[in-house]
């Protein structure tokens, strides 16, 4: 712990961002990460800002640099007007004339696209706020890879945020009757993890089925809000981690040698992927005899599924079943147990500090070997080497 009088020497920093939120928190994380290992400085963290500041905070506060997130123009413009060097950290709005860091929400849209058309589906909605820079910049996105395959997108939208509970209910009755006449099976892509809980909500209620009737994906991926939805929802990781990290740098820039007059355009952070979670677990076909088969093994994978089982179950011969596999999938069902056993490892390796011989038995392996020798078959990686590589991504 450094005494006062070394805090004395040391750039006096504000971090104003809301730690409620997932993105706040991983912000926090990344600034955290330079401060740590790059910039020594005296940090005052407010962690439930607002993004909105009085003024009267901005004419006492002596300090050297901000960090912030920002909602308002007047607040932009006092942050301006204060000389003080400040990076805002959520780039919900672009225009602030502020040097920005925050996601790339075009780039966020197009990965979720991307992600539902490798479901095969053929019908697509996206779901978001009305006037909200953010939501319209991941629909941009997501329309603009939809329609690069001549497919149309629907769309809903709810109203602002900070709604009064009789417009939520208004909205949810609206939502409801908007998924009941869509086409289906349908991707509909939320734009956020928040608003697709809203969806999930609202098929659970009109009886709607996901993710054979309605695949969803949210955005954020806050892991404790995604794994106990019902479904668990698959999510586009956003990396506010690296937003938090890179703000700090630029931050740390600006303090030292201010850019005369220089606008610097907004630095705009690429998402990690996707956390595909049963959501979207669903590869839409026309056969019915395979569509039941694909949700059974979705369903009993991790039981240690074989494709005897299949042909018990489903009461067809070995030469049908693979036969009618390859028409829809052009693959096996042995590939196809394989595949999400896979995927159910490679998500545990990444949420979880699970040993491998566990990760291995909830996964449907017999064995930790069976399990390492696929993941290096598949992926030209062991189950470690692809932990290691998450982590250190992240």
């Amino acid at each position: 712990m450094l005494d006062q009088r070394e805090n004395a020497g040391l750039p006096q920093v504000a971090v104003c961002v809301d730690k409620s939120r997932t993105y706040g928190r991983k912000v926090l994380q990344g600034i955290a990460d330079y401060a740590e290992t790059v910039g020594r400085w005296s940090l005052y963290v407010d962690p439930e800002a607002t993004g909105s500041y009085s003024a009267d905070w901005l004419e006492n506060w002596r300090g050297d640099g901000i960090l912030a997130y920002v909602e308002s123009r007047a607040t932009a413009q006092r942050l301006r007007a204060s000389n003080i060097p400040a990076v805002e950290v959520f780039g919900h709005h672009l225009d602030f004339k502020l040097p920005q860091v925050g996601n790339d929400d075009d780039a966020i849209g197009v990965m979720a696209a991307e992600h539902l058309l490798s479901c095969r589906l053929k019908h697509f909605a996206f779901c978001g706020y009305q006037k909200e820079l953010w939501s319209e910049r991941r629909r941009f996105g997501f329309e603009r890879t939809i329609a690069g395959q001549q497919l149309p997108v629907r769309h809903f939208f709810s109203r602002r945020r900070g709604a009064t509970l009789a417009e939520g209910q208004r909205d949810r009755e609206r939502l409801m009757d908007w998924l009941g006449a869509l086409p289906k099976p349908i991707g509909i892509m939320a734009c956020s993890d928040r608003h697709g809980l809203r969806i999930l909500d609202a098929c659970r209620r009109l009886k709607i089925v996901v993710p054979e009737e309605v695949a969803v994906v949210g955005v954020d991926n806050d892991e404790e809000t995604c794994r106990l939805a019902d479904p668990p929802l698959s999510s586009v990781k956003d990396n506010g981690r690296q937003v938090g990290f890179e703000a700090a740098r630029l931050l740390d820039r600006l303090m030292a040698r201010p850019p005369p007059g220089m606008e610097l355009p907004p630095l705009l952070i690429p998402p990690l992927g996707i956390a595909i979670r049963r959501s979207t677990e669903v590869t839409a076909v026309d056969d019915p005899l395979i569509a039941m088969t694909l949700r059974y093994i979705r369903e009993n994978s991790a039981r240690g599924l074989r494709v005897a089982d299949l042909l018990t179950r489903f009461k067809v011969s070995r030469s049908v079943l693979y036969r009618r596999f390859h028409d829809a999938l052009n693959k096996s069902p042995h590939e196809e147990i394989l595949r999400v056993q896979l995927e159910r490892a490679k998500r545990l390796l990444d949420e979880n500090d699970f040993t491998l011989e566990h990760i291995a038995e909830l996964s449907g392996f017999q064995h930790s070997e069976y399990l390492s020798v696929a993941f290096k078959r598949e992926l030209g990686l062991t189950p470690g080497e692809y932990r290691r590589r998450l982590r250190t991504r992240s």
